[in-house]
């Protein structure tokens, strides 16, 4: 028997063709968006938001590369990579300029961000500065007279800094005169296809420095709010508020301060209609990551599969959750206990750890609150009159703890049965299946 891999290959998300193997109907939600940006002819910002883990990076290249096909110019920005970045106009520049190629208003366009660049970063007062701290910082012993040398630099930079502020000041109107320069002819360019919207991807910006995330948005008000330019910002908004608060305060109105900033906000659909359609879509998206890994023996690993198809529902597993429960399995693989519990307990483990570490100790409230979310989600499914008959027997089992009764009821004694020929008691099989995952090593 062949053991799976264990780490997937690095892979482009993006297909032959844009949306190969949608296995979550997504193209659908990206015609529909493409429907809009027609639409927009007059400049927006729109966010797509989802928790992390759902498929947005996967959503956000797909829908570009299928704008590309149709002609559009599409610029895609991963901010996170990039937010080492002085200040995020000169990165959203750099970007416009590069898709422009060779057109006549490059030279222009690229002489007035720099002058805006200029006005934005005091780069004069921020070199001193930095020069001055890292000559302190790399020496070891500072003498008296170093010190007085360092006092002094600080007073020169004191006075260099007041002087910028001064110059700033006086030049505010020109200033003003080179904002308004910039979009006129940023909005030139946008507007050699007014039929098709310049489209500006940013994605994981939630997950910049906080300050950087708040500017980028800041700047694409202020500079980059031309017609025929939208932005799509790729996001979790509820991180997206954390860092909004924390550059302003905790007392801040997040929402209310980024709908200034966002024209329409779109929530990524984990599926469009009925429990029992968004099982049927997980599943295949189950069985396609659990082929990536190779395992060798299918008929071993389908109850597992089966098991994490189902628990996505009832755990609200994230795609990346669904990954990850795999790529346990894997790592863990050949298991001496095969059973289907096994896909309960590696679910459990990985998206809600902490209520998994109070199960693992018998905590009789975790069982409550775990057989809730059991029997709440096997309500609304329509297997059958009963509910499904595997969330019935993880219903149980958690009620067996709850009750410490010595009666095992059925269906979970279907399950657990073939788990008596390693000696454990049905009160032990929970901990039994997390050392199967529990990747202990042992030092010699």
């Amino acid at each position: 028997m062949s053991d799976p891999i264990l780490a997937l290959p690095r892979f482009s998300v993006v297909g032959e063709q844009p949306f190969q193997d949608d296995l979550l109907n997504r193209k659908q939600l990206a015609i529909h968006l493409t429907s809009y940006l027609n639409r927009l002819q007059a400049g927006a910002v729109i966010a797509i938001d989802a928790s992390w883990g759902e498929g947005k990076t996967w959503f956000g290249r797909n829908w570009a590369a299928h704008l590309k096909n149709e002609s559009h110019k599409v610029i895609y920005i991963d901010a996170f990579e990039q937010d080492y970045i002085e200040d995020p106009f000169m990165l959203l520049s750099a970007e416009i300029l590069e898709v422009m190629g060779e057109d006549d208003l490059v030279p222009n366009l690229t002489e007035t961000a720099t002058n805006i660049a200029k006005a934005l970063v005091p780069m004069g007062t921020k070199m001193i500065v930095n020069t001055i701290g890292q000559w302190a910082l790399g020496t070891s012993n500072l003498s008296d007279k170093a010190k007085e040398f360092l006092e002094g630099a600080v007073d020169d930079g004191a006075e260099v800094s007041s002087g910028w502020i001064k110059d700033r000041l006086t030049k505010h109107a020109g200033d003003k005169a080179l904002m308004q320069q910039f979009k006129e002819q940023l909005s030139e360019f946008a507007n050699t296809d007014p039929e098709r919207p310049i489209v500006i991807f940013i994605d994981e910006l939630d997950r910049c420095k906080p300050t950087f995330a708040v500017e980028l948005i800041e700047r694409i008000k202020h500079f980059f709010d031309v017609p025929n330019i939208v932005f799509v910002l790729l996001l979790n908004r509820n991180q997206l508020e954390k860092a909004v608060k924390g550059v302003y305060g905790a007392e801040t109105d997040a929402a209310l301060y980024l709908s200034k900033f966002v024209n329409f906000f779109f929530k990524l659909p984990k599926e469009e209609i009925g429990e029992t359609l968004r099982y049927d879509r997980t599943k295949r998206f189950v069985l396609s990551v659990a082929k990536k890994y190779k395992f060798g023996n299918a008929q071993q690993t389908e109850h597992f599969f089966n098991g994490i198809a189902l628990l996505t529902l009832v755990l609200n597993l994230s795609l990346r959750d669904i990954e990850r429960c795999i790529a346990l399995y894997a790592f863990a693989y050949p298991h001496q206990l095969s059973n289907p519990l096994l896909a309960y307990v590696t679910a459990l483990k990985v998206s809600k750890n902490a209520l998994f570490k109070r199960i693992l100790v018998n905590d009789i409230r975790a069982h409550e609150l775990a057989k809730e979310q059991i029997d709440v989600m096997n309500a609304r499914l329509v297997h059958s009159p009963n509910g499904d008959r595997y969330l019935n027997a993880l219903s149980q089992w958690h009620q067996y703890h709850i009750k410490k009764t010595d009666e095992v009821p059925e269906p979970f004694r279907g399950y657990a049965h073939h788990l008596g020929n390693y000696d454990i008691g049905t009160d032990q099989i929970f901990q039994a299946l997390n050392e199967e995952i529990d990747l202990r090593m042992e030092m010699y």
